[in-house]
């Protein structure tokens, strides 16, 4: 009788086991918006684009190493709504935030995690290449320097103050609770 009680408990745990698997995997399936904390919406709503030296606004994201090649299209935060624009299959650029240039600032390019976007980013691997094209024929090389997962509410890449970089976010976590952010250093403009 113990042997059958313990099999029970075993095929219960085993059972439930699966359950989870499977929640985990529908997670990867599914999208979810990125939605600043109301203390992050007054932080984006300040423009904080360079006057000088090159810059232009984002039309193209390259990610050779995953073999990505990515539509960027504005993105804008909505705050009625608290949420921000997002495409099934582009990334965005925020345009709060600096365009990409030569003087400084963080541009900031988010997409969703899904196949086709960004579904393979956190496979990239430090050092590897970021290219940005712009609308106007500018096109910059960044490389990866960092990655940290943070949760929604956390505004410091809004506050960057420094050389120019480029940072790009999307979702992680079983829920999609977290994001992931990779920062890029500049090494060059053509």
């Amino acid at each position: 009788m113990r042997h059958i009680k313990a099999q029970f408990i075993i095929g219960v745990l085993l059972l439930l086991g699966g359950v989870f698997l499977l929640v985990a995997v529908i997670r990867d399936q599914r999208s979810s918006l990125v939605a600043p904390s109301p203390a992050q919406t007054a932080v984006l709503q300040r423009a904080a684009v360079p006057t000088a030296g090159t810059n232009g606004q984002p039309s193209e994201l390259l990610l050779p190493s995953l073999n990505l090649d990515l539509s960027v299209i504005p993105g804008v935060y909505n705050p009625v709504t608290k949420t921000w624009t997002l495409s099934l299959d582009k990334v965005q650029y925020a345009t709060t935030t600096p365009e990409p240039n030569t003087v400084g600032g963080n541009t900031f390019i988010y997409g969703h995690y899904r196949p086709g976007v960004f579904a393979t980013l956190h496979a990239i691997q430090y050092g590897a290449p970021a290219i940005v094209k712009t609308s106007n024929g500018h096109t910059f090389y960044y490389q990866l320097v960092s990655e940290r997962v943070t949760n929604p509410s956390d505004t410091s890449v809004f506050n960057y103050k420094g050389k120019p970089i480029l940072t790009i976010q999307t979702c992680t976590g079983l829920f999609f609770q977290n994001r992931q952010l990779f920062t890029f250093d500049l090494t060059r403009v053509v």
